[in-house]
This record gives structure tokens, sequence and C-alpha cells, in this order.
């Protein structure tokens, strides 16, 4: 396989780690060869070790340089037959984009040329699901140009210092009403008091939580409290009412990881007043923001966007398959679907009589005649 010729090779796992008698893996020790400081929380290298003992997938890095302070990098998860995957619970995979060059066609052509061996990389290995990218990466053109189908998403970011100016004035009051009622919200390292939240919103919602007290134990304990932060929301009689786990990296955007509320505690309150305060901590602990995830549930879409976050489109790429032709087939059916019910009763439409017209197969539009 070519590659650009200022462009080094994939380069192989750079993680050393122990494993504890029972399976499972003790807090990784980063390589003294491993690329800069990470710029993104799915660069930790707890995080990536996490996913290889719960997925069994290998962890590759990829690097490519062009001259001084132009850099690419990228974490690959590649199965045992060389496929790439997305692991369960990852917004996307780490790609890392750098250049020191201000020109907007100069940054253009080093993106251009960086990223053309990952693509050529992705595309000799394939990829088994489809493959998310950072909302950081605007331009897929690469992997356009090499063939890969490609859908797009969306996810809210939300900077800080949080600035309440932004912010809904109805999710403000609700903020003030929740800590004027004697809610309270703490770090925590009970991973139970998250999952406990998580299982009521699945059971609520009806889908299958995938993530288990185990999962999130050997998480905390590969990446510590720092890095994997545990909230909770208690009420005024000190019960459990909403959780969240976030991944932080001082001087990153945090990602969002989980989140629930317990089945007793939907009155609004408990979710707001959690996520408001997670907000400040994080600020103080160096996070740049927060990346809220993907925005395809109205009512999900809505409270994220309250805060004053920003709209952002991201990409997910995809080969040419039996699934992929599935996938188009369940988004056609689901486009041939109106749900009348997500809309708003605060909005009024109206349709002139004029244009209201149902014609026979055989029948001529008399618009269209008119128009004639």
């Amino acid at each position: 396989m070519t590659r650009a010729a200022d462009a080094p090779a994939m380069t192989e796992p750079m993680t050393r780690r122990s494993t504890a008698k029972d399976g499972t893996p003790s807090r990784s020790l980063p390589d003294s060869r491993t690329m800069g400081a990470p710029l993104t929380p799915l660069e930790l290298p707890g995080w990536l070790e996490f996913n290889k003992w719960r997925s069994g997938l290998a962890v590759h890095r990829f690097s490519a340089t062009r001259g001084d302070n132009r850099e690419l990098r990228a974490v690959l998860y590649v199965d045992r037959r060389g496929w790439i995957r997305l692991p369960p619970d990852n917004a996307h995979l780490p790609i890392v984009f750098h250049s020191g060059r201000q020109r907007a066609s100069s940054r253009t052509s080093d993106w251009l040329a960086l990223a053309t061996p990952l693509v050529q990389e992705m595309k000799a290995r394939g990829v088994r699901n489809p493959i998310n990218l950072p909302a950081e990466i605007d331009d897929v053109r690469p992997w356009r140009w090499a063939g890969f189908l490609i859908d797009v998403g969306y996810s809210y970011f939300l900077d800080f210092p949080l600035n309440e100016g932004l912010m809904d004035g109805e999710l403000r009051r609700t903020c003030a009403k929740a800590m004027a009622s004697g809610m309270k919200v703490e770090r925590v390292r009970d991973v139970n008091l998250v999952i406990a939240c998580v299982a009521d919103t699945a059971a609520r919602k009806q889908f299958a939580p995938q993530v288990s007290a185990r999962d999130l134990s050997v998480a905390l304990g590969l990446l510590g409290p720092e890095q994997l932060r545990l909230y909770a929301c208690f009420d005024e009689d000190g019960r459990l009412a909403s959780s969240c786990a976030v991944l932080h990296a001082r001087g990153t955007r945090a990602v969002g990881w989980l989140l629930g509320t317990k089945t007793g505690s939907l009155a609004p309150g408990a979710g707001h007043l959690l996520w408001r305060q997670v907000f400040d901590d994080l600020s103080s602990a160096g996070a740049t923001g927060i990346d809220f995830g993907a925005t395809d549930n109205p009512t999900v879409a809505t409270f994220k966007s309250r805060w004053g976050s920003r709209l952002m489109p991201t990409y997910n790429i995809r080969t040419y398959s039996s699934r992929a032709l599935a996938g188009f087939v369940r988004t056609w059916i689901r486009s041939r679907t109106t749900d009348h019910g997500t809309l708003d009763p605060m909005v009024t439409s109206h349709l002139e009589p004029s244009t209201r017209r149902d014609l026979g197969r055989h029948e001529r539009d008399p618009l269209a005649r008119d128009s004639q």
C-alpha cells in the first residue's frame, strides 16, 4: 500500500498493562513513545484499555506528519480479522489533526495530504460497522474520493465556562427551584448509583442497558475518578434522583457517557440541576467544554440546545455491503412515515385550500394548466 512520501506508516499499540488474577485489567501505564498529550478523552490510555477489555478489539495508533508542526493521529480498533470497528459506547474514533499554518488553503492542503494515508489504511483493512468521525472533521472528501459511503448526524457542543446569558430562561428558573427545594449534586465513586438510574431509564424507554456495574467498575479502575467522573443528584430527602458519568481530560472537551433518572424523579429539576453542577465542576477541572453526543431524539435534542450549546454536524463512514443496504432501507421506511406526535402544539400551520388537491391517476392538474 502506497502512502504519502512524508507520512510514516501506522504504528503498533503503545500501552503496557498488567492483569489481575480474575482477568480484569489493572490501570494502564502510557508508554514513553506515545504521541503527545491527549486532545480528547477518547485518547486516554485507560479508556483504550477499557475498550480492549470489554470488546476484545486490538488498539492500533496511526500517525502521519508533514514537516514541522503538522500532524494527524488516530486510534483504530481492530478485530481478529484486521477489520476496523467502533467499540460500543464510543461517540467516535479519536482522530486529531493539527496544523500550525494560519492560511486556510495551507491548512486544507495539510489536511488532504495527512488524511489520505489514514483513509488508505482504513480502506485496506475495511470497516465492519459505521465509523463515526469527530465533529471537528468537517471535510470528509478523502473518504468520499476513496469510495466510502458518507452519512451525517448531529451533536451539541457546549463551551466552558458556561454562559448563563445563552441559557433558556425557563431552564435557569428550573435549576434555581431545584436547588431551593433542597436538591444537591455530589461527585460519587459508587458505580451502583449510576447504574441504578441508567437501569430505570432503560426500563422506562424500553431498551436494554449496555453497561453493567462491573463494566463501569473496571472503567473507573482504569481511568481513575478524575478522568471518569461520576455525579449523582439527590432530592431533599437524600434519595437518588439522577446520575451521570463523564469522560474528562484537562485541557480537552469532556465527553458525556452515561445518564439516567430514577422513575420517581421525572419532575423537572433533578436532571437539570445535575447537569448545571456538572458543567461547573468540569470547567473548574480544566475542561474546555462538553460533547453532548448524538441528537437523534427530538426531546433530548431540545434539552441539549437549551443550554446555549452549538449544533455540530458529524459524519460517519461505511463501505458498500448488505448491512449498509439494510440501513438505507430502514431510513427510507422512516422517511415515509410522518410522526404527528412530535409536532409542537404552539406552532400553527396553514395550507391554502386551492393547493390542497388529490388528483386521480389520469386527471390533469388544473393549476398546472393555468400556469401554462
